[in-house]
């Protein structure tokens, strides 16, 4: 299979399914809040957080087990694929055992971090419930790194799939007829693991040369090293993901967290979409790094990679910003929204994540976590600070100001990373690469600008109506606008060649 057909299957399988998780996601929590509540709902995103803390003792083996895994993939090199997996499975059990152990501890703290909800021992229950949900990846999910490195990922999406649906199902049955939180989370345990079960049996049937083997101490210390310095990328990875959530529920009130997360599930939900889509591109990127030593042929893939992410972001970001306060209004009621700076700041916040992101991709493919972990220090350190200090005066708006600044940080660190370390090109291509990011941002600045006034002045009284009219009318406004800008440019010529001819190896 040639990297297009990969590109192609990978990308597919990843939004198709994508796309049915995220419909029965918004159909769960809209059901979740109208019979169980908002309380468990934000009780339920702070374990979420509190458990993602202790997904810290994973370290970052997966991304160095990527990593380790192009070369011997490339090479078809058996028996170092089979050693590489041995120490991950060995690494994963220890960090599985961990984190059930840390979860029993953590369960008495809990009071500490919930507010406005009275702690009784049901929520010590819960909590355990949704941290065996979560162990349930490390004893069996290892094999999954393998097919992504592998390009093969469409495999483990669609066996997902298959069981998301069938729990999503039964999950929603729980909710409106026994109204039970209890068998919701039991259902999400049988969920992970027998999905994990299957990909693991897959694995074992089509790779049969991986075998219980001995550690190779030397693979290990290699592997070591490359997870020291990605933990830093961890921490930044946690502080981003999960933190706002603890502190406004530790600030504010453990209900703020049910109502902001309400929007987040939203950006997440296009965010997961989005990756969907671009995350078969990594591993061909990692290979394609192994074998083309042209600096300005790569940088010729990378920026044609951040172009496609831009596309990308101006269409699905623009009309996120405008109309997400009319999508909850006509999902879980008008009650439910959120002030317009909070809207703003996701949404520019998004918009940083899919387009800074192809430049994280790069320092994965070259192997330069060394030198991205100063970066992710700073950025973790300003997000923590900021937020803690803010939300006391500005509430969830300063939560998300020390989120997007940091987010910056991270986007000039890791570009100059990409320039001057991976490309080693000079310091006048960094600056090019810049100015065309801002007079990107530009665009979609004025875009939303000039779309934000259009759709508040539209005269539709029905709220679901002006909301897919106002879709629409975005979505059509701003690919003419893409058109009408880009269709002469190089980058999108090169962007159809890409993948009508050649893909990433030959532009």
């Amino acid at each position: 299979m040639n990297k297009k057909d990969v590109i192609l299957k990978n990308s597919g399988m990843g939004l198709v399914s994508q796309a049915i998780i995220i419909l029965f996601t918004f159909l769960t929590r809209n059901l979740f809040i109208k019979y169980i509540g908002i309380e468990l709902l934000g009780l339920n995103s702070t374990f979420s957080s509190v458990l993602n803390t202790l997904s810290l003792a994973e370290l970052g083996f997966q991304s160095a087990i990527v990593f380790s895994l192009y070369k011997p993939l490339y090479e078809g090199a058996q028996d170092e694929i089979n050693s590489i997996m041995n120490i991950f499975k060995w690494i994963y059990t220890y960090i599985g055992i961990f984190f059930v152990a840390a979860s029993l501890v953590v369960t008495p703290l809990l009071k500490y971090i919930i507010t406005g909800i009275q702690v009784t021992y049901k929520i010590y229950v819960y909590f355990i419930f949704q941290a065996f949900a979560s162990t349930c990846t490390y004893f069996l999910a290892y094999k999954r790194a393998l097919l992504y490195a592998d390009q093969k990922d469409y495999i483990s999406k669609s066996i997902d799939l298959f069981f998301n649906i069938i729990f999503s199902i039964l999950q929603c049955v729980a909710i409106v007829v026994l109204r039970s939180y209890i068998i919701y989370l039991i259902l999400k345990i049988l969920q992970t693991y027998t999905a994990n079960l299957v990909v693991h049996m897959y694995c074992t049937i089509h790779y049969p040369y991986l075998k219980k083997s001995k550690i190779d101490n030397q693979k290990l210390k290699d592997i070591w090293t490359n997870v020291k310095n990605i933990f830093a990328g961890r921490i930044a990875s946690y502080i981003y993901t999960s933190t706002d959530n603890l502190v406004i529920s530790a600030v504010i009130s453990t209900i703020s967290v049910g109502y902001f997360t309400n929007y987040t599930t939203i950006t997440t939900s296009l965010k997961t979409l989005t990756n969907s889509i671009l995350s078969p591109i990594v591993p061909i990127i990692g290979n394609y790094l192994v074998d083309e030593s042209d600096q300005r042929k790569r940088e010729n893939i990378f920026r044609l990679y951040t172009f496609a992410r831009y596309l990308i972001a101006l269409i699905i970001i623009v009309p996120t910003i405008i109309l997400i306060d009319s999508f909850i209004a006509v999902w879980i009621g008008s009650e439910m929204i959120l002030e317009k700076t909070i809207v703003f700041l996701l949404g520019f916040d998004f918009y940083i994540h899919i387009v800074h992101s192809a430049t994280a991709d790069f320092i994965n493919g070259t192997g330069m976590f060394k030198e991205d972990k100063y970066v992710e220090i700073v950025g973790a350190i300003t997000n923590i600070s900021l937020s803690v200090v803010l939300v006391y005066s500005m509430g969830i708006t300063g939560v998300l100001i020390g989120t997007v600044v940091s987010q910056m940080i991270f986007w000039f660190g890791r570009s100059a990373i990409v320039y001057f370390k991976c490309l080693k090109l000079s310091f006048d291509r960094y600056i090019s690469y810049w100015l065309e990011n801002v007079m990107y941002i530009l665009l979609a600045i004025v875009l939303t600008c000039v779309l934000s006034v259009g759709y508040d002045s539209l005269q539709i009284k029905h709220k679901l109506i002006k909301f897919i009219a106002g879709g629409c009318i975005c979505e059509l406004i701003i690919l003419i606008v893409v058109f009408c800008v880009f269709s002469r440019s190089k980058k999108m010529k090169w962007l159809i060649n890409a993948f009508k001819l050649r893909c990433f190896k030959s532009t």
